[in-house]
Parts: structure tokens; sequence; C-alpha cells
């Protein structure tokens, strides 16, 4: 089977190309990737479009139904206000939606929001992890350490922690780690705190390769998101490598940690990272508990077969989905 898996966000940093990348490679067909329309004049057996909302998607599914082609798409986001009546008001500027084959979303709220958009159900399948590449490789540092990494935006809540965790980091003398790539300026601000703060080190953009060398290093990895995250590929790579993760109730979170982390409210992080870090038989414990968990639900071994599964049925009209009500 020839698959051309395509998106505009192809060749960016994000989590996107992040599983367009990692999924090809679990994949057992030859798999093309691509961010242009061109490509599909490689006469693929089937197209998987990954993002649901941007003009690329909206070609690709045209010319795919044109040219009598197979088109799944996974929605990978959600909006502000995601389970507001307000989208639904959207729904006719999104029709090209019911062009595709058939629809996967990466979480429960991904599926909420793009069904705002469509009448076709959709089939939960969430992001993956190589469970081999982040692993635990735990050492025997004394030092603790707590991680940020991901884009360095406003809606990720990055900024707060220093202000939020300036008393805890004194008190425990702990160190609190920032990674990831600048986006509006935010670098800069953050290098400022850095600066007042001298338990708080900003690394900047790190290379996947280093990354789970990172997160074992960590005690605890926080995602202080605000809102949109429809996902969080970061949290289950801290949780494959038995580091437990702390993190904002904000979209699809709490049930991608509900095991090996926390879930709770921005302003409560101080407290609960306070209580972990008195307690390190409870954080190897929720480490424990989140390297079993991933490797159950989100080891790409696991993941690609479903995401096969879907691919057969399509091309066999075996899948017939239903409507959603």
């Amino acid at each position: 089977m020839r698959v051309l898996m395509l998106s505009e966000f192809y060749g960016r940093t994000g989590g996107v190309n992040t599983h367009m990348t990692e999924l090809s490679r679990f994949l057992r067909h030859e798999v093309i990737l691509s961010n242009t329309i061109e490509s599909m004049n490689v006469r693929p057996d089937i197209v998987h479009i990954h993002h649901a909302f941007t003009p690329l998607t909206f070609k690709a599914l045209k010319l795919a139904k044109k040219r009598g082609i197979p088109a799944i798409v996974t929605n990978h986001s959600i909006a502000p206000l995601h389970d507001s009546y307000f989208w639904k008001l959207l729904k006719l500027g999104f029709k090209y939606l019911n062009d595709a084959s058939a629809i996967i979303a990466v979480s429960d709220e991904a599926k909420r929001f793009i069904s705002n958009f469509t009448s076709k159900d959709v089939v939960v399948i969430p992001n993956g992890v190589d469970v081999e590449k982040f692993r635990p490789m735990k050492g025997n540092g004394q030092s603790k350490a707590l991680l940020y990494v991901g884009r360095l935006s406003a809606r990720k809540g990055v900024q707060l922690l220093t202000p939020l965790l300036f008393k805890c980091l004194k008190e425990y003398d702990a160190e609190l780690i920032i990674a990831g790539k600048d986006e509006m300026f935010m670098l800069p601000l953050l290098k400022l705190q850095g600066s007042l703060c001298k338990k708080v080190r900003v690394l900047g953009f790190i290379p996947d390769a280093n990354l789970p060398e990172l997160y074992n290093h960590a005690d605890l990895f926080l995602m202080p998101s605000l809102t949109m995250e429809s996902f969080g590929i970061t949290a289950i790579e801290s949780l494959a490598c038995a580091t437990p993760v702390v993190a904002t109730r904000a979209g699809a979170l709490p049930k991608i940690i509900k095991s090996g982390g926390v879930a709770t409210n921005l302003w409560e992080f101080p407290k609960v990272i306070a209580n972990l870090l008195s307690n390190p038989d409870r954080i190897r414990q929720l480490g424990n508990e989140g390297r079993k968990f991933v490797e159950e639900e989100y080891s790409w071994n696991v993941v690609a077969k479903r995401i096969e599964d879907v691919y057969s049925k399509v091309l066999d009209g075996e899948f017939h989905e239903e409507r959603n009500t």
C-alpha cells in the first residue's frame, strides 16, 4: 500500500509534524510525507491528511474525490471554547469534510470539536510515542529538577511557572528547566525571569534526540497549559520515561495523564509539586504507573496498528461510519 501523508504543518516544529514523521516509521507500508498538493501526483492508494482546517486539506479532499482516491483526515486541534454551540454555526463553511472517507481525532476533545463541522462519526485514535526511544534511564542524582518542554507560547502558560514556583524552588532547592522553540518573543521574557531567579535555567530549543535524557533527568514534568490542549505529546513522552506529569485541566490533559500524573488548577501547582517533592516514593510510584499506561495505550506499535485497521477498512469498503446526532 502506498500512503500519502499530507499536511501544511509537515516540516514545521510541532505536534502534527511529530505525529506524521513518527507514524510513518511504524506503518508497514510505503509512506510519502509532503506539504504540497502536487504530491497527489504520486498516485497513492490512500491519502492521510493531518489537520482538518487548512486550505491544503480542502484542496486535497476535493482532488482525492475527483480522482477516486480514499482520503482520511486526522484532527489534531481544538479551539477556544471548543464545546460552545457557536462553532456549529460555522458548519456550512466546512462541508468539504464530508468528502473524507474516514475522520480520526487524537482525543475525545478533538472529536467533539470536529464533530461540530461534519455529520460523519469520528474515530478517536491518540498520538503515539516510541517507547524504545523514550524509556526510563534514571540515574542516582540527588538534585531535584522540574521540567517544561514545549513551544514557548503564552497559551502554554510557561511564562507563569517562575512566578508561581519561585518560593517552592528555593524551599526544596529544586531547579526549573525550560526548553522549547521561541514564539512571539517569549524567550527573552523567560531569560529575564531566569536572571531574577537563579533556580531557573532556560535552554531554548532542544533537538529531539536529546529529549529522553532531559525527561529522565527531571523528577517532575510540568504542563501549565491555559487552553486549546487537544492532546499533549510531551506528556506521553515524559510518562514513557517514567517521569510523572503535573498538568492543568486544559482540554484533553486530564485523560492523557490519568495514570502517572496529577491534573490540577494552575494556581495549585506549588502545593502539588511541593507535596510530590516531599514524597520521592510517590514520584516513583506515579512514574511506574505512567510507563505501564503508555506502553498499553500510546506505544506507536499499538497506535499505528489501529490506524492501519482504518486504512484497510476504508480500502475494503468495510468502514461504515455512523452519523452524529
